[in-house]
């Protein structure tokens, strides 16, 4: 494993919590002073934790000015790996999820930022204990194969609330790029841990890095980074807005559009799903009589036009995004007799899979299907003319579509492993293999990315829309990456 040493700051033992006395302790032979207080995070309320947290907070106050008076030369940046299980965690996390090739066009995330942040990274900072609970949730589960991992990683996860807590009543910490890293990994790890218990999370640590960065935006405090991160929060908060159907204030500073935001793809598909998002929103919160097919009354029919027009015209829209892509960002179809038997064995549906230049450019067109797959579902659910039967062809496309993506993004693989000693095969072009980077980056985001368009093709299995045995298929596969991440039923 590639482990960044100058990169990753240090951190204590970890205790293993053995009673009367820790492991670790007995094994130096020496007395144990006992177990941390932050473990009572676990077991306590909130507001209980809150309570118990105003003398740490005074405690880290202090501490914190004591810190002001110290030479920036003393700031800790560690030389070397210190030999504890959340500093092997961090390095997993930042070889594996952080440092990988990737094509700029493809860019509105948060992570591939970090490198830039850890020069002058204290091992208390709200970033690098948000760093480290992100870490520790995703070693855990899937280097360690341990159960549970969410109660394992919370300890570091109330440690990075609290410190973050404090970094917003600070008004120059508050408006650091640190800080607002460390709300996008706290908002990171609940994605994790939601994710192993099949939910998506709520939007509430996106929500206040958008707060964060519209106080920049009325202080005109914007550096380069902040504008970055920006994407990532947008595209966070869409994906979320989607799922739940809630709807986006658009009317809100962080949807301005800045120079220097770079109109790629991805981006412009996060601006498209805007539109989804508040599709949907209205929808839910139509009265349950406008969107039964049954009923015909002047009024009714009216709000069905008027919802069903509205989503023609964003359907139209999105139709229009796979024309903006570059040209190297277009799948290329493989044939069943050029992918390799253990890939077929794991799972493919119909005769061949496609071929994409990398996994975030296949999410990125999964992103896209299932936007589409969302606003077509609420069409065919109000139309039910002659248009329905071309509706239905769209969705059935859209569907066969993602299917085709999985080889790609699972290759052949169907049990749980550590991902740096999995022996996958991937699909490749004229019957080699996939390139070292794609088997690296496949399983670490490939079933992660597939979850999402999983289950919108599952909807659309309810509704009737798919194809002779593809519900059946997908089900399986379903299952297969269930098992695979040990995901828990929500």
């Amino acid at each position: 494993m590639s482990r960044p040493r100058a990169l990753i700051p240090t951190s204590p033992q970890q205790c293993d919590e053995a009673r009367p006395a820790c492991g670790k302790c007995v094994k130096a032979k020496r007395v144990c002073s006992g177990y941390a207080e932050g473990l009572d995070l676990v077991l306590r309320d909130q507001n209980e934790a809150a309570k118990a947290g105003v003398g740490r907070r005074q405690k880290a106050q202090a501490l914190k000015k004591s810190r002001s008076k110290t030479p920036e030369s003393q700031l800790i940046i560690a030389p070397f790996l210190p030999e504890s299980e959340d500093s092997h965690a961090v390095c997993f996390f930042i070889s594996t999820f952080v440092l990988y090739p990737r094509d700029t066009q493809a860019d509105r995330g948060f992570l591939e930022f970090l490198p830039v942040l850890f020069n002058n990274l204290r091992v208390d900072s709200p970033l690098s204990l948000a760093l480290t609970a992100s870490a520790y949730v995703l070693f855990g589960k899937w280097e360690r194969n341990l159960k549970n991992i969410e109660y394992l990683a919370f300890p570091f996860y109330g440690k990075a609330l609290e410190a973050t807590r404090l970094a917003l009543q600070d008004p120059a910490e508050s408006l650091s790029d640190e800080t607002l890293m460390a709300v996008c990994l706290l908002g990171f790890y609940e994605a994790a841990t939601n994710a192993f218990r099949s939910r998506y999370s709520p939007v509430r640590h996106f929500s206040g890095a958008a707060a964060l960065i519209e106080r920049r935006q009325d202080k005109q405090m914007m550096t380069g980074l902040s504008t970055r991160l920006l994407l990532g929060v947008r595209s966070n908060i869409v994906f979320r807005a989607m799922q739940f159907s809630t709807p986006i204030d658009t009317t809100s500073r962080i949807w301005r559009d800045f120079d220097e935001v770079p109109k790629n793809p991805a981006t412009l598909l996060d601006l498209m799903s805007v539109e989804v998002a508040n599709l949907l929103a209205t929808a839910k919160h139509m009265p349950p009589i406008i969107l039964d097919e049954s009923e015909e009354e002047d009024e009714v029919f009216s709000h069905k036009l008027d919802l069903m027009m509205r989503a023609q015209v964003i359907d139209a829209q999105l139709a229009t995004w796979p024309d903006i892509v570059p040209s190297h960002w277009r799948p290329v179809k493989l044939p069943a007799s050029e992918i390799p038997k253990n890939v077929i064995d794991a799972g493919i549906y119909g005769d061949g899979c496609d071929i994409y230049p990398d996994i975030i450019i296949c999410s990125t067109w999964n992103d896209y299907r299932v936007a589409r797959l969302k606003v077509l579902g609420l069409i065919a659910g109000l139309d039910h003319g002659k248009s329905l039967v071309q509706t239905i062809d769209m969705i059935q496309q859209l569907v066969d579509d993602i299917v085709d993506s999985v080889p790609f993004s699972l290759g052949s693989r169907i049990k749980p492993e550590p991902l740096y000693e999995a022996d996958v095969t991937f699909p490749g072009l004229g019957q080699s293999s996939a390139s070292k980077a794609h088997q690296k980056t496949s399983c670490a985001y490939g079933g992660w990315y597939l979850f999402s368009p999983f289950k919108e093709v599952m909807q659309s299995a309810h509704r009737g829309y798919l194809r002779a045995g593809q519900k059946e298929w997908m089900h399986g596969q379903l299952q297969r990456l269930a098992f695979m991440y040990d995901v828990q039923p929500s």
